[in-house]
């Protein structure tokens, strides 16, 4: 009984996956560039982000439904790098390349989590920001502190149940032999590559909502961009104009960088003959760019912020000085 067990657990689970990111750049020098590169962009992401919730919580003038979204979208920023690329530094300069599959599988849903509520709460930014145009002298009934929460709750808790569901499919698919990854980090996609079994439905229910869950997503921000548009142009005055678009510019620009940089990488899985290399590149990139450089565009788009930031600079050098 005891034997039969165990060959159970071994016909369903490999004990460890192996990483084999980067595999045309496996000499030393290559190695130490990317190592450079990327804890560059992850030391600074981590600084503009906290940076953008430092200002936030010092502020009370900040304490209001539009900067509640923006402090949750800076608190995924930190936690979607957090969870990935300190793994694949340390494997860049220690050749240590393996994970344990219970801890691969918690990272997979970290990131899901991560992703599926950002996604979403992008979704809510643009509600937000229709309301604020289109219904101005409503706007702060209708979009309250506590409304603001409990929308942004949504958004966490759509991410978690998705990302929990995807995750107990991993568990019932057999893993027998197979164990390396073509990656840095353990993403759902490129483990059940890995599948012993037929899992063709399970993609393509994975697909299909991953599909429906984009599609609804940007049917929301486009539903609330074209109704800004279509009431901005109503406006007479071309100042009223830009200063109405001048709300919106940052949040699009966010969205844009989001969304282009997960299709990329979506893709690269998709077209045949994708190098293995570019492909990871992108992946880290979907880790990383939109986080590092979402801080970076409330800052300079979003004048609260930057004033914010100053005057609490200027009140700290007065203190010291």
């Amino acid at each position: 009984m005891p034997a039969m067990s165990e060959q159970n657990h071994t016909r369903f689970h490999v004990s460890h996956f192996v990483f084999s990111a980067f595999p045309g750049f496996q000499d030393w020098t290559s190695r130490t560039i990317i190592f450079t590169v990327f804890f560059t962009g992850f030391t600074a992401t981590l600084f503009g982000n906290l940076i953008v919730l430092i200002v936030m919580m010092l502020d009370n003038g900040l304490h209001v439904p539009m900067y509640y979204f923006i402090g949750n979208l800076a608190v995924l920023d930190l936690f979607i790098p957090t969870v990935t690329i300190p793994q694949m530094l340390y494997y860049l300069i220690s050749d240590d390349n393996v994970i344990g599959f219970g801890t691969c599988v918690t990272q997979m849903t970290s990131i899901m989590i991560f992703r599926i509520t950002e996604g979403c709460l992008l979704g809510i930014m643009a509600y937000d920001r229709y309301q604020a145009v289109c219904w101005p002298l409503h706007y702060s009934t209708m979009m309250t502190n506590k409304h603001a929460i409990a929308l942004s709750a949504c958004c966490w808790i759509t991410g978690l149940m998705t990302s929990l569901l995807l995750a107990s499919w991993v568990f019932c698919t057999p893993f027998c032999g197979p164990n390396k990854i073509d990656h840095y980090c353990c993403e759902l996609i490129a483990i059940t590559a890995l599948a012993c079994g037929d899992v063709s439905v399970q993609d393509a229910i994975n697909f299909l909502g991953a599909m429906i869950l984009i599609i609804v997503m940007l049917f929301s921000i486009g539903f609330s961009y074209g109704k800004i548009v279509v009431s901005v142009l109503k406006v007479a005055s071309s100042k009223e104009r830009w200063k109405a678009f001048s709300t919106c510019t940052s949040h699009l620009f966010v969205i844009a960088v989001f969304y282009l940089v997960a299709a990329v990488v979506f893709l690269s899985y998709k077209v045949p003959g994708f190098s293995v290399d570019a492909r990871v590149l992108a992946a880290v990139l979907q880790n990383i760019l939109p986080s590092l450089v979402n801080p970076l565009i409330y800052f300079l788009k979003t004048k609260d912020i930057r004033v914010s930031f100053f005057k609490i600079l200027k009140k700290y050098h007065t203190r010291n000085g």
